[in-house]
């Protein structure tokens, strides 16, 4: 797999998170729905993820942990309504 220098990294996932942040808004117009298991870890990889060690439903939301590429810890809380990431 190539690498990506920092900026164009950076741009790759931006893009990618609009085209994720479109389909979930999309998908908020059927009462309901519900992001997929394949749809967090989608988002937890735009945001910076390399490496997804546990990724579990909890109530309203996913939580997703892992490692980013210089190999830190990272976690996120993404709203299985909209794949919103929550703070």
């Amino acid at each position: 797999m190539p690498t990506l220098n920092p900026p164009r990294r950076l741009l790759a996932a931006l893009a990618l998170n609009a085209l994720i942040a479109l389909s979930a808004h999309a998908e908020e117009t059927y009462a309901g729905a519900t992001i997929s298991e394949r749809q967090a870890r989608d988002i937890a990889w735009s945001a910076g993820l390399v490496h997804v060690e546990e990724i579990v439903r909890s109530g309203d939301r996913w939580e997703v942990a892992g490692r980013t590429a210089e190999d830190d810890e990272m976690s996120l809380d993404i709203d299985i309504r909209n794949g919103r990431i929550l703070d």
